[in-house]
């Protein structure tokens, strides 16, 4: 809440106000002890003032921890019920002090508003893939969150899981030469030829601006090797506006899962074989050639 001094029940109503009130009366308590006592006619000799300063101190300090703890409280409360919800608990907001115009009961307000947008948020996507919204495949973080459970049997010897993550080689040169909306148009015709060619297998992605990853579950080496090929003519081939067939290159990386792998480490794997095919200026499907 900003302080408006046009406004005096702000000012009035501002925890900083009341802090500031509470240190000065506090601070002074002793001052006000030693002149009651010179006032009084009480003796003044130098083992009674320092008696009467001392207590006076003492007193004046704890009535400010004291007072602080209590203006405090409602602050420590917010920050509990923030920790208790991040570590995956309820929002308690019966226990916050949501009553009052000073600082914190506004910022509480506040937070107790957001965190119940984000419940809703979050109720409304629950269990809802996420989507890329160019090319309408998953996103990178529907990706990553894709269960991998062990698959019984094997395929003609095939691998349970296989990975491939491909990239397009030349779609940052096609955007300069051509425009936003071209290199736009061809990922959405990329994402289109992997729909064609994959389905009707379920669980591809697009990773990141240029980088598609494909996910094969129980299929031999010799068929994930003829979808992709066939993924790779095809782009090779694609038209789109003034790109002409021949533009877009394709450079593939495959992970076949080791035991119970995670998705996680199967995607690294396959970046770093991505990495090596490019390095080696091969297209990264020649360890599956039958």
């Amino acid at each position: 809440m900003g302080l408006n001094v046009t406004k005096g029940t702000n000012w009035r109503r501002s925890i900083v106000v009341k802090i500031f009130l509470v240190c000065f009366v506090c601070i002074h308590i002793p001052l006000i002890a030693l002149l009651l006592n010179f006032g009084t006619g009480a003796s003044s000799n130098a083992l009674s003032v320092g008696l009467v300063v001392l207590v006076a101190t003492l007193i004046g300090t704890i009535a400010c921890l004291a007072t602080m703890w209590w203006l405090t409280l409602p602050l420590r409360n917010l920050a509990s019920a923030i920790s208790q919800y991040r570590a995956g608990g309820t929002f308690t907001e019966e226990k916050l002090s949501k009553h009052g115009e000073d600082e914190i009961s506004v910022v509480t307000r506040a937070v107790c508003g957001m965190v119940g947008e984000i419940s809703a948020l979050a109720e409304r996507v629950n269990g809802q893939p996420a989507l890329d919204p160019l090319t309408g495949l998953l996103n990178a973080s529907a990706a990553y969150a894709v269960p991998l459970p062990h698959l019984p049997g094997q395929v003609d010897g095939g691998i349970d899981i296989i990975v491939v993550v491909f990239e397009l080689e030349t779609i940052e040169a096609v955007s300069a030469r051509h425009g936003r909306e071209v290199a736009d148009l061809s990922l959405v015709a990329v994402g289109d030829l992997v729909r064609q060619h994959f389905a009707p297998r379920q669980i591809a992605a697009r990773m990141s601006g240029t980088t598609f990853m494909l996910l094969f579950a129980d299929d031999a080496p010799a068929v994930v090797h003829a979808c992709c090929e066939a993924i790779r003519r095809s782009v090779e081939q694609l038209e789109v506006g003034l790109l002409s067939p021949g533009s877009l290159k394709l450079t593939f990386g495959l992970a076949p899962r080791r035991g119970d792998e995670a998705m996680a480490d199967l995607l690294h794997r396959a970046d770093m074989a991505l990495f090596r095919a490019k390095d080696t200026l091969r297209t990264g499907l020649e360890t599956l050639k039958p």
